[in-house]
């Protein structure tokens, strides 16, 4: 929805926001589904099963069209291969040993550059735009192949975990503003019919309006519960604490966007009795990292090219937290090449394989943006602060905000199990994972507020590490 649309989507009262966003709703599915589409979903379907020679040719084959298209069409990336003496003809030989030449390209560059970073011979069929942790759009050009080929990969993760590829009976939580900010009664949602999809704001999960939420997802019963952790999470436990009961169970419930936390996992998992997934891509067009009915984060290297560089700025180690730089076949309109995208992963041990049938490779987990990976001079880089809740009793919800190499403060949201006794262990546990010699304060407050679009930041670094 643009800018203008979405004024005026705001400013409507509630019937009118149904209609307008579904005329909206009609025009996205008739651009997104299509026979290619359909073409694109089957190969994608056939690939998560297929032999690893298999999806290796299918990615060196895409590799070859992404670098020739943006050799001949786009002015950012003719002008640094021609700057390398790099050919066509090189291309077609070995595109892996072309790529490794290629310089990374950076947030900044990536944010500053879309007009001359564009595919020129691809027109223009959408445009978007991603807000970042800093809240500065950056805008995204699609053409209809980009767009198609996203759906595709998310539709064949939904059928790789049980899941219809079309109009599957879902609620979904992001980060658009369904109804207004300042709402205060119910319906906080509303019903997008061409995608069966019930979307449920993210800005109005307060303890008065949970009893609203969960009376509407037992009258909805949906099969697929999708998008932020944060707020799934809000629900569940209130679910859990006041042992509600929920009259429908879920065949799965998919996240993204942000971190997903092992407490949460756990918490949402009770609740409604059925298993979460964990998936990565992103607005810019990311390739894709989705979790199989196993438990394992694979890679899709049918969607791109992945690299993992570690604190040095070396090619990470099996076991390390690694900064994901990546080669998108996703986005064919806005080049991603040697991308750094600043999310960070914990990379699976040496030898660890999956029978789940798909033998693209994994990683152990996804950690976050490189923001959210703290670092201290006594432990390095921590990721994962999650568990340094574990086994306290009254915090509603936290925020942990390193300041400085010495400074961490965590912001909490508690409740009356929340005592000098708890207070003392989570010092404690932060000091196990932290450090000794670090400062922390731990701030009791009313509320958190959301990140920019409607995600919540349970861990931010306020600074810049120089090693």
């Amino acid at each position: 929805m643009g800018k203008l649309q979405e004024k005026i989507y705001n400013s409507l009262p509630y019937p009118f926001k149904f209609i307008l966003l579904n005329v909206k709703a009609y025009q996205n599915s008739k651009q997104r589904y299509t026979k290619d589409f359909e073409t694109y979903l089957n190969e994608y379907i056939d690939l998560w099963d297929s032999d690893i020679d298999v999806v290796e040719r299918y990615q060196e084959s895409r590799l070859k069209v992404l670098l020739s298209e943006v050799f001949e069409h786009s002015d950012w990336y003719t002008s640094k291969m021609k700057d390398l003496g790099i050919t066509l003809h090189d291309i077609e030989e070995n595109p892996y040993e072309v790529l490794q030449k290629m310089p990374i390209l950076t947030k900044s560059e990536r944010k500053t550059n879309p007009e001359a970073l564009v595919n020129k011979k691809r027109p223009t069929d959408g445009v978007g735009y991603t807000s970042g942790t800093s809240g500065a759009p950056t805008v995204n050009y699609l053409d209809k192949e980009s767009i198609n080929r996203s759906f595709a990969l998310w539709r064949r993760f939904h059928k790789a975990i049980g899941l219809e590829t079309r109009r599957v009976k879902q609620v979904r939580f992001s980060g658009r503003l369904i109804v207004k900010p300042d709402a205060k009664k119910a319906p906080f949602w509303v019903y997008n019919y061409f995608e069966n999809q019930l979307l449920m704001s993210t800005y109005h999960l307060t303890e008065e309006n949970l009893p609203s939420y969960i009376k509407k997802l037992n009258k909805f019963k949906p099969l697929l519960l999708d998008g932020y952790p944060s707020a799934i999470y809000i629900i569940s436990r209130f679910i859990n604490q006041n042992n509600m009961d929920i009259k429908f169970t879920p065949k799965a419930i998919a996240v993204t966007a942000e971190t997903l936390y092992d407490y949460q996992r756990t918490e949402i998992e009770k609740a409604f009795g059925c298993h979460v997934f964990n998936q990565y891509a992103s607005s810019e067009g990311s390739p894709f990292i989705t979790e199989c009915v196993n438990g394992n984060l694979h890679l899709n290297t049918d969607s791109g090219i992945f690299e993992f560089i570690n604190a040095k700025g070396e090619k990470a180690k099996p076991g390390e937290v690694a900064q994901l730089v990546v080669t998108s076949f996703t986005n064919l309109k806005t080049p991603l090449i040697r991308y750094n995208i600043e999310d960070t992963v914990l990379l699976c041990d040496e030898g660890k394989v999956c029978d789940c049938g798909c033998v693209m490779p994994m990683i152990e987990k996804l950690t976050g943006r490189e923001d959210d990976i703290l670092w201290t001079k006594e432990k390095g880089y921590v990721g994962r602060m999650d568990t340094a809740y574990k086994g306290l009793e009254g915090i509603v919800k936290s925020q942990i905000v390193q300041e400085s190499h010495d400074d961490i403060i965590v912001n909490l949201i508690a409740d009356q199990n929340f005592d000098d006794e708890m207070k003392e262990k989570l010092v404690h546990n932060l000091k196990d994972r932290l450090g000794q010699n670090v400062n922390y304060t731990i701030n009791i407050v009313d509320d958190i507020p959301l990140g920019p679009n409607g995600k919540f930041d349970a861990v931010k670094r306020n600074f810049t590490i120089s090693l």
